[in-house]
Order: structure tokens, then sequence, then C-alpha cells
């Protein structure tokens, strides 16, 4: 399987500080991959250098091998990778359905099986298939987004990244802040998303119901990759499990 994206030797600093210390990772094309580990580990600083928010000190990313650092986050859009980010950052004073449009400001003409479809029109068709993952967008598309509840929101924020077709979807803290029950919710929508095809990685505390839907887990430890490995594999680790993974 082709790989989607490759992190070498990736090095981030803020001032003096080295969060990210040279990892290496990749993501083959259609898989789930996870990136855990405790605060501090680097976990977000390794998505949001994927993203372009955060500038890498060294090191390099690859896009289906074209070399992507540190490319603005606006460029990294264009090319396919999505993130919807921690904290949701849900739009206040627009709509459900108009923080959903929000998310295909980045849709341009295309040619899909030799004909030829307008953003507008791709933009309804994706609006479509993201109401049937997310019902309760639907009911609730003319409802003021900062009403919903938190489960709704992060369904929100993950819909709104579906709505630019991304090629790599970055999820950054998907169940952070949510109830047991809707967490789960969340999990199953997001394997639901990997089923359609879309590329996933995911920075999660949550490494139980992260390790269920993953394909490759990397466990970071104080910016460093502490151990990599299979989901299935990394679960039969209990040394791994209690020392990192919270068990």
């Amino acid at each position: 399987m082709a790989k989607m994206l490759e992190v070498k030797n990736l090095i981030v600093d803020y001032g003096i500080i080295r969060a990210i210390k040279g990892i290496n990772l990749s993501v083959e094309e259609g898989n789930i991959v996870a990136i855990l580990g405790a605060n501090g580990a680097g976990k977000t600083s390794t998505i949001r250098t994927v993203n372009g928010v955060v500038k890498a000190s060294g090191g390099e990313i690859l896009l289906k091998g074209e070399k992507i650092t540190n490319l603005e986050p606006y460029k990294l859009a264009a090319k396919g990778i999505i993130q919807s980010p921690e904290g949701r950052l849900i739009l206040k004073g627009l709509t459900v359905e108009e923080n959903l449009n929000v998310g295909a400001y980045s849709l341009k003409s295309t040619v899909i099986d030799g004909v030829k479809k307008s953003a507008k029109h791709l933009r309804k068709e994706i609006l479509k298939e993201v109401y049937i993952l997310f019902p309760v967008l639907k009911e609730r598309k003319k409802q003021q987004a900062s009403t919903l509840s938190g489960g709704e929101q992060q369904m929100l924020a993950i819909g709104r990244a579906l709505m630019a077709k991304p090629k790599l979807l970055l999820l950054d803290e998907p169940s952070l802040g949510l109830a047991p029950l809707i967490v789960r919710e969340i999990f199953q929508k997001i394997q639901q998303i990997k089923e359609k095809g879309t590329t996933i990685l995911i920075v999660e505390q949550n490494a139980y119901q992260t390790l269920k839907i993953a394909d490759y887990v990397y466990v970071l430890e104080l910016g460093k990759v502490k151990s990599e490995g299979k989901s299935e594999d990394l679960l039969k680790d209990d040394q791994l499990v209690k020392a990192y993974l919270g068990g």
C-alpha cells in the first residue's frame, strides 16, 4: 500500500526547548494511524507541524512523496491535508450548516469519473454525505452551532473537516471532554470515515478506544518514539500499556 504521509527525523523547537527530537513515522493510504502518549509527549506538536501551524526546525514531511515541510496551512489544505482541531473551534454566530459550508471553502471544480463537477455541486454532494454520517447535524442544521452539546460540536468539527474532501484527515484529541458513551460514538464514526476511504492521523489520550480502530500506533515519550506497532500487538504488551497508556 502506498504511503500517504512520511515524517522523517522531525525536530521541533520552542525557543530553547526541543519538543520533538527526531521522530520518524508514516501513514499508509487508507489507514488510521494513531499517535499516543501522556501530556507533554509531543503528540499535538507533531500533528500541528504536519498541518503547518508549527514550523519544523529539522527533518522533512512528505505527502505522497512530495516535500511539504513548513508549507502554510492554507497551501496544505489545498493539497488535501485537513485538520479537525483540538477544542473544536466552532464558529459562533453561525448555524450548523453555515459552519459546515465554511469547511468547503477550498473545494474546486474537478473531473470525477469523466464528469466535470462544479465546486457548488461537490459541496452539496459532500454535505449530503456528512448529514448521512451525522444525522443529528441535519436535524439541527438551522440551529446556532454554539448551542450544540459538546459531543454534537465534535461531530460538527469533524463534519466541517470532511467538507474539504480531505486526502489526509488530522484529528487532534476528538474525545477531549466528552462523556464515555459519546466517545464511543465518535470513534465509531471515525471508523466509518476510514471505511469510506479517508486516510486518518489521530492524536489521542484515550488509548483504548484509539487502539480499537487504529491500524498502526506510535507511542511518544518526551518527544521521541518510545514504541510502535500494530494496535493489536500493542494491546497485548502489558508492560507498555501500564507504563504509557494508563493501563
